[in-house]
């Protein structure tokens, strides 16, 4: 192995804290496929598994894009959850610095009181808009109906319960269909 890539290799190992962490200015399309995808039926598959290979064809052409317009719109609302709540963390991390520092001094520094009540203010606006985005709602919403649809093609490869008689591609794409239109993101 080279130098070059024993570095490359070596920042590629974050701490789990910074992992977590939500991205700034990230908003990527929710149509096209993401680098960190993974693959709920893999291409070679249909070759591998003849006698399922027309039953995972129905996952690859009919059901892979709506399920990863759900599991992306899921990550990215997460993402925006997460740095909402970042957000007020580190506002709220300010704000009582500023407050320590006034107690510390012995209080009477105008500028460091006014810049805590106005900070105290926007953390308290911004508050009130998160509640009403309710981020949090929405992406739990978006990856409960991913994971639905993922759970109805199991039953679908199964052939287990409403799947086993009639035609099974139409009653799954009726059921997906109903996923879909539940109450919440659609």
């Amino acid at each position: 192995m080279v130098d070059g890539e024993k570095k490359k290799e070596r920042r590629r190992h974050w701490p789990a804290l910074l992992v977590r962490l939500p991205r700034l200015f990230w908003h990527p399309p929710e149509d096209e496929p993401w680098d960190d995808d993974w693959p709920v039926v893999r291409p070679e598959w249909l070759n591998q598994y003849q006698l399922l290979a027309q039953d995972l064809t129905v996952w690859c052409e009919q059901l892979e894009p709506r399920f990863r317009r759900l599991d992306h719109q899921a990550q990215l609302l997460q993402n925006q959850f997460w740095l909402q709540r970042v957000t007020l963390i580190a506002g709220g991390l300010v704000a009582t610095a500023l407050a320590t520092v006034q107690a510390a001094v012995g209080g009477g520094i105008i500028f460091l009181a006014v810049a805590q009540a106005v900070l105290t203010g926007l953390l308290a606006g911004l508050t009130v808009l998160i509640r009403s985005r309710r981020a949090q709602h929405g992406y739990l919403s978006a990856r409960l109906k991913a994971e639905r649809i993922k759970s109805e093609f199991y039953l679908f490869l199964s052939r287990a319960a409403r799947y086993a008689d009639g035609d099974p591609v139409t009653r799954l794409l009726q059921e997906v269909d109903d996923i879909e239109t539940a109450e919440g993101i659609s």
